[in-house]
């Protein structure tokens, strides 16, 4: 299922010091919907030389990434892989066959077939979390004091857990509905939530997650409209704070505050929406500063959205137009 985890498993083996140590070169791609052969290839190579990729014709470019892998240990993710087309695979792996004994390519996706096209070994089913792991993610964003677990609160921490338990251990929607309540300290607000008529969704309404509906329909209104905006980016576009507070100020979405900049206004937008979790710190290895550091370091990083909020930036985007 989307928002069960599989890229942030991924993403916890590839930046494990012990996983760092076993291989000479890695790499990471997301793959997504669009399964372009030169495309990987490229992200590959550059990846694993360190160097940008102007090779545009594959043939040379697979010659190319088959010496830079010749002999050597590696560790390829391929993420959000979608592709069952069996040809396409062979055509893509050819240059991997030349490195060391013990190399290996690790596949997330949401679909089995592709799975077994793509795999030599059994594949992993990631199960829900259980609901008092769901309880202790959520709890993690919901209350600023994150040790206490809502002890401090126990009224809104048993209102809490009755959602939580909506959210079928989806760590993805337990995440993003704690940090949609972390500054809401009201009870009324929290019943909202339980209470919504959204959760009755059927897949046959919305193929949107209900908990990631409740996220955006409780946002205020000017932070819909600059998430709405983000439905531009294609799945796995990276992007950095700088960037986007400058799309929002093209598109005339930051409203002015007295005695501050209207850049600091969208930086303010930014980290509101990182802290709801609608933007993730990006999955490539070369941004693994975390996000809980102080506001600068958001800076310095390139972002991304997980692809259900893509899908989410994408269904409000065509409600805000309506």
């Amino acid at each position: 299922m989307g928002g069960i985890g599989k890229t942030t498993l991924a993403q916890i083996v590839y930046n494990d010091a012990r996983v760092k140590e076993e291989f000479d070169v890695q790499a990471w791609v997301c793959v997504s919907d669009d399964f372009d052969i030169l495309r990987i290839t490229q992200a590959v190579y550059a990846s694993i030389t360190s160097e940008t990729c102007v090779i545009t014709e594959l043939d040379l470019l697979q010659v190319k990434l088959k010496e830079a892998l010749a002999r050597k240990k590696f560790l390829i993710v391929h993420d959000d892989v979608w592709n069952e087309n069996y040809n396409d695979w062979d055509r893509l792996r050819r240059p991997f066959g030349f490195g060391a004994r013990g190399s290996k390519i690790l596949v997330t996706t949401r679909n089995e077939v592709v799975a077994t096209v793509m795999g030599t070994l059994p594949m992993y089913h990631l199960n829900h979390i259980s609901e008092e792991d769901g309880w202790l993610l959520f709890a993690k964003h919901a209350f600023k004091n994150a040790h206490a677990l809502g002890t401090e609160h126990p009224d809104l921490a048993n209102i809490g857990r009755k959602i939580v338990k909506k959210c079928n251990g989806l760590p993805l929607a337990a995440k993003s509905l704690g940090g949609l309540l972390r500054t809401e300290l009201n009870m009324e607000e929290w019943e909202k939530i339980l209470e919504s008529e959204l959760w009755e969704f059927s897949e046959q309404e919305s193929s949107i997650l209900p908990a990631l509906w409740l996220s955006y329909h409780y946002l205020p209104s000017h932070l819909k409209s600059c998430f709405a905006c983000c439905s531009i980016f294609p799945k796995d576009y990276n992007f950095t704070k700088s960037e986007l507070v400058l799309l929002w100020l093209a598109e005339d979405l930051l409203q002015p505050k007295k005695n501050k900049m209207v850049e600091d206004v969208g930086e303010d937008y930014f980290n509101n929406l990182v802290s709801r979790s609608f933007f993730q710190q990006s999955s490539s290895p070369h941004n693994e500063s975390s996000i809980t550091k102080h506001d600068l370091i958001y800076s310095e990083c390139s972002f991304t959205m997980h692809d259900l909020m893509n899908d989410l930036a994408n269904e409000s985007s065509i409600s805000v137009s309506l």
